[in-house]
């Protein structure tokens, strides 16, 4: 009986110093994220603050000046909007489902409007979007804004961390047994280290590199693209190799074949 006891002494030592661990390491993620979170909302603050001033000023004349300053603004205060977004759609997802109404939609025009709505960060970044999408796509049952959000982050991901390769992929076709549809973002740039993929879905996780470099990110990013998917039951997975660039599959289940005549019907009403 005091074998037993002892054994289960040092068991619940052993639990408790992993949960502290881990919690610890939690922690330091978070901190990290706060850290992180302040200097990114820090830099367009400062710089629209700064153009403002000029503009106010005076110190700023000329139609094209005006136009230049303007258009850093409006740049800024997207950046802004994108990591306000960003947090918030992560605190909505840790509340509850991090998804709205479900509708039929087109994964179409779903990569589309990612596509677009990247355009200005992905031509910053000097690459180009080369897309290729298969014929007849069954449409999905989705939260476009949530889907397409989650496009949006891989896109972007791709444009940070793949910029050398000066080239982005984007395909999406039917599953063979076309259940589905899969979606994939390929970049050309440095890949991913082998070590750092088990952990690039987890939230507030940022890679050597990004760090190293000071590429801008908070840390949520892979995390809500993960959350979104899979709440669309869905998967993610991802694949690297070093100097080769790095591919991202999304796969989400298709509509019913019964349900799939009455969305094209309401499609060609329009």
């Amino acid at each position: 009986v005091i074998f037993a006891i002892l054994l289960l002494m040092l068991a619940m030592a052993g639990a408790l110093l992993r949960f502290t661990d881990r919690a610890r390491k939690l922690a330091e993620l978070q901190m990290q994220f706060v850290a992180g979170v302040s200097h990114e909302l820090r830099t367009p603050l400062s710089v629209i603050r700064t153009a403002a001033h000029n503009l106010r000023s005076g110190v700023v004349t000329g139609g094209k000046q005006i136009e230049r300053y303007g258009v850093l603004i409006v740049e800024e205060a997207e950046r802004l909007t994108n990591i306000v977004e960003q947090v918030l759609r992560f605190a909505s997802t840790k509340a509850g489902s991090p998804l709205g109404g479900r509708e039929q939609t087109s994964v179409v025009s779903l990569i589309d409007s990612a596509i677009q709505a990247t355009a200005a960060s992905v031509a910053e970044s000097g690459c180009h979007v080369e897309k290729h999408v298969g014929e007849n796509l069954p449409p999905i049952l989705a939260d476009p804004v949530a889907l397409k959000h989650a496009l949006q982050n891989l896109l972007s991901n791709a444009a940070k961390y793949g910029a050398e390769g000066g080239w982005i992929g984007v395909t999406a076709a039917s599953s063979a047994d076309e259940s589905g549809v899969e979606i994939r973002v390929v970049d050309r740039g440095a890949g991913i280290p082998a070590d750092e993929l088990g952990q690039i879905f987890d939230p507030f996780y940022r890679g050597k590199r990004a760090i190293e470099d000071q590429i801008h990110g908070t840390g949520l990013g892979l995390n809500l693209v993960k959350r979104i998917v899979e709440a669309h039951q869905g998967t993610v997975t991802v694949t690297s190799s070093p100097a080769q660039g790095t591919e991202f599959l999304v796969r989400i289940p298709a509509l019913p074949v019964e349900q799939r005549d009455e969305f094209a019907d309401s499609i060609s009403r329009g």
